[in-house]
């Protein structure tokens, strides 16, 4: 009874496999011969083929000679500032107004001071490392405040349109007319004892403009997909509509700007402490350029913290133009 009961489930087997093979050959036959037939199984697989492909391209895109070295400069200032306080013996507050350096101003390169020292006898190398951790705060900060803002305020605009979206980029208008950088340092100035803190969210939200047309005529191009229509007519609210399907398709351009915005975010923070208007409690590569200008025999203490900035100002746009590159698809239907 065992054999015959074995050979029935054999026989039962073999007979699924036949009726698998028939049906997967009629399959084939119905793809090769039948235009526009589609399977479920043979557009599930073609759909994780084309995605992996898809995957594929943009990591090749990518991996040009260009953003990698842009990575590999960004890398090497977030490294800096991340472990500042095992790479150099001085702490944060013996290279600021709250320390007492005792050394000797615009001291040459040493053993004890490998880059010199700057006007008020702080070891310049210690400086710069410190000033990588302020560079890169500032920069991200700043930019998650601006890129934020506007994309709440873009897709707002861009969404509902009409007299709401007048109203709103007369006043983004308004504020792109004024210099920034003028703003910040006006504002500053008018406050008791500006902090890093209060000068980036100054910063930020004067930033928030240039995002906010930005996503905004991303979302005029997007709200105008037949799949919005659709979500609009199955009875999705705004609110959804806005931040799940026009936002998901609406922020690769921001994304792409980012991180130039936080190149350019870290030449403005640098400018303004050149100008002295920065917060004298922490280490900036800006003020160690202003300490050392007009005196020609300590060019070295300027010309350290300048190559710092080029290189973290450098490495954020060799990534943001890589992004660019790779997720812009108008540049690959021209190549």
């Amino acid at each position: 009874m065992e054999q015959k009961s074995f050979n029935i489930e054999i026989n039962e087997e073999l007979s699924k496999k036949k009726k698998i093979n028939k049906r997967s050959i009629i399959r084939h036959i119905k793809f090769f011969l039948i235009p526009g037939w589609r399977d479920r199984e043979f557009s599930t697989k073609e759909y994780e083929v084309e995605k992996t492909k898809s995957k594929r391209r943009l990591f090749r895109r990518l991996l040009t000679p260009l953003t990698i070295i842009g990575l590999g400069l960004i890398l090497f200032i977030t490294f800096l500032a991340i472990y500042a306080p095992w790479l150099t013996p001085f702490t944060i507050e013996r290279i600021t107004d709250g320390g007492i350096s005792g050394e000797t101003p615009f001291t040459l390169p040493s053993a004890d001071h490998p880059l010199g020292t700057t006007d008020y006898g702080y070891d310049i190398l210690a400086r710069i490392i410190w000033s990588s951790r302020t560079a890169i705060i500032f920069g991200f900060i700043t930019i998650i405040i601006a890129s934020l803002g506007g994309i709440v305020v873009g897709t707002v605009s861009g969404y509902y349109g009409g007299r709401t979206d007048s109203i709103i980029m007369r006043i983004v208008d308004f504020v792109m007319v004024f210099p920034a950088t003028v703003l910040v340092i006006i504002i500053s100035q008018n406050m008791e004892q500006p902090g890093l803190l209060d000068i980036l969210t100054i910063f930020g939200l004067f930033a928030i403009p240039a995002y906010a047309r930005l996503m905004r005529s991303s979302v005029l191009q997007v709200k105008q997909e037949l799949y919005i229509e659709a979500a609009k007519t199955g009875g999705a609210s705004n609110f959804k509509i806005m931040f799940k399907h026009v936002f998901a398709n609406a922020i690769s351009p921001v994304i792409i700007r980012i991180f130039g915005g936080v190149g350019l975010a870290i030449l403005a923070f640098s400018g303004i402490a050149f100008l002295g208007f920065g917060d004298r409690s922490l280490p900036d590569w800006g003020s160690d350029i202003n300490f050392a200008r007009g005196r020609p025999s300590a060019i070295h203490a300027a010309i350290w913290p300048g190559f710092f900035i080029l290189i973290a100002v450098l490495g954020f746009m060799l990534v943001g133009d890589g992004l660019r590159d790779a997720l812009d698809p108008r540049l690959q239907q021209k190549k």
